[in-house]
């Protein structure tokens, strides 16, 4: 008899028909997978947004009673605390806790006094947050972070029974960046005494970095001797009298960024066989970053060994031929399980009203009619919330301004997310007020749960290809084009997902590139089905229109 997953779906809640579908197969192949060695151990489970994934996601990982449950982002961890509570322990990076040591200082704990020269140990809150995550049962933190501790820290991070990644569709970036290299212009003035030179080729980096390694060694020698001059002493009390300068805050935070910059240095150096791809944009202050083309060689080291059963859980994955490549597995070792869209289509349609096919020739011609249509549509929807998906933080600006001048009581509703750090307040704002407020941003396609009359209409202004003025998109593009539209088809899809949180929800998308049709016939195998369904009544209903 297969594995009954179901005793430990989360306390509180009721699993709905497609929750218990999947964890029946899910059962079946962990049961299957204990039989025999040779069965697959990387579960790949795709369903669409508000069928309740993270739900499946924690039963599993309640089930191992030891198990590693990762998250895109930070927000994604609070919504497993807010929802699960006791059930995860959730850490998160130093910067997010406050030292208790000096409260009056607002001093985080990566400054705090157990950091310092010659300091204390203690058990601040970091420190409880992340022994509580390694002795309990469900460690739960985001991706980056757990990558980080597996790459540098990998004794903090020992194999446990079962590993979820939710939100796995960003992964391939995730892992790329543990490796990537970087100097930021301020840090090449202070480390190399000028900006580095410009190279098309990673390769003609390696010499000149393995000059300033050295360097940089020395470098970290100079900041410890001064933090060593620094330090008030060795008595635990003086410490507690005196909280880190800014000027010790300083050279923390500096050796912090310095120490990692070295490790991830020597890694390149010592890579020569991996192909990595350069981005230095010809901007002034441009910052330096030396990229891994691929990261099939560190995926199962890094990541897949971490557990005995890998769940890779998301909306939309792709073929399993194409991620097991990506991730330089077998395909023999994944085993896929999807899930239908249990919510009508009358409840989540997709309205098609092309202005044109936007590219990066046509955005400065057709942006007017662009901005007309929203205008429009933000009119046509005067007591509901929304949220506008832009292409760029620069595309964004240029909306507000145009809709300042346009249409001023439209333009009252918007909230702009500025940046990727200011997402949490915004949205914040956004649930809060009952003005019908709208969200601007570039990144707000996955990780968003506005249920209800928190979103009611969406638009997505411009098809979500990744941008192939990136130097390291072009060269994935061109090392694979298939994978140029798998991931324009995911961010597409993650998009549409954030109109239909539930069986009681409804939110209506708006596409305005007339690139959508185009995609949609050239890539409808990519694509889920329930997605599919809204896309192609749309593309009809547009056609069907009245002349």
């Amino acid at each position: 008899m297969a594995l009954d997953l179901l005793p430990w779906f989360p306390k509180g809640f009721t699993p709905r028909p497609e929750q218990k579908a999947l964890l029946a197969e899910l059962g079946e192949a962990i049961d299957a997978a204990d039989d025999d060695p040779k069965a697959p151990r990387i579960f790949v489970v795709e369903a669409p947004p508000g069928v309740g994934k993270s739900h499946v996601a924690l039963t599993v990982a309640r089930w191992s009673t030891n198990a590693y449950l990762l998250t895109s982002q930070k927000l994604l961890q609070d919504q497993y605390e807010r929802e699960f509570g006791a059930d995860v322990q959730l850490v998160k990076g130093r910067d997010n806790y406050l030292c208790e040591r000096y409260p009056g200082a607002r001093v985080t704990t990566a400054y705090g006094m157990c950091r310092r020269r010659g300091g204390p140990p203690c058990q601040c809150p970091y420190a409880r947050a992340k022994n509580g995550a390694r002795t309990g049962p469900i460690f739960c933190t985001n991706t980056s972070y757990f990558l980080t501790l597996r790459q540098w820290q990998r004794e903090q991070v020992e194999r446990r029974r079962v590993l979820v990644v939710d939100e796995a569709h960003g992964l391939e970036g995730q892992l790329a960046g543990v490796f990537t290299v970087a100097f930021a212009p301020d840090q090449m003035r202070a480390w190399f005494g000028a900006p580095l030179p410009r190279f098309p080729l990673a390769d003609d980096y390696r010499p000149l970095l393995d000059e300033h390694h050295a360097r940089l060694e020395a470098e970290l020698a100079l900041i410890d001797a001064e933090l060593d001059a620094l330090a008030p002493g060795t008595e635990p009390e003086i410490f507690l009298e005196m909280p880190p300068s800014p000027r010790e805050q300083d050279l923390l935070g500096r050796r912090d960024t310095l120490e990692n910059a070295v490790a991830r240095l020597r890694g390149f150096l010592e890579a020569p066989e991996t192909e990595w791809v350069v981005r230095f944009p010809h901007q002034p202050l441009a910052t330096l970053e030396l990229v891994p083309l691929s990261v099939a060689s560190w995926a199962d080291d890094l990541l897949f060994d971490a557990a005995d059963f890998t769940v890779l859980s998301s909306a939309f994955l792709g073929p399993r031929g194409a991620l097991a490549e990506c991730f330089g597995l077998e395909p023999g070792r994944l085993r896929a399980f999807a899930a239908p869209s249990p919510f009508p289509l009358a409840h989540r349609p997709i309205v098609y009203r092309p202005v044109g096919a936007l590219s990066r020739e046509t955005l400065a011609e057709l942006e007017p009619a662009v901005f007309a249509e929203v205008a429009a549509i933000l009119a046509s929807h005067p007591r509901d919330k929304g949220l506008l998906h832009v292409p760029s933080y620069a595309a964004a600006d240029r909306l507000v301004r145009d809709l300042a001048r346009r249409a001023p009581h439209e333009h009252r509703r918007l909230i702009v997310v500025a940046s990727a750090a200011a997402k949490a307040t915004a949205i914040d704002l956004h649930r809060a007020t009952s003005v019908p407020t709208v969200l601007v941003s570039p990144s707000l396609r996955e990780g968003v749960d506005l249920p209800d009359d928190q979103l009611r209409f969406q638009i997505v202004t411009k098809m979500p290809y990744p941008d192939l003025g990136d130097p390291w998109t072009a060269a994935r593009q061109a090392r694979d084009h298939r994978w140029y539209a798998l991931e324009t088809a995911k961010a597409l899809v993650q998009a549409y997902g954030r109109s239909c949180r539930h069986a009681g929800d409804h939110g209506v998308t708006y596409v305005l590139d007339g690139q959508f049709s185009r995609f949609l016939t050239r890539y409808r195998p990519l694509l889920p089905r329930w997605f599919v369904d809204a896309a192609h009544d749309a593309v009809l209903a547009w056609k069907r229109r009245p002349a």
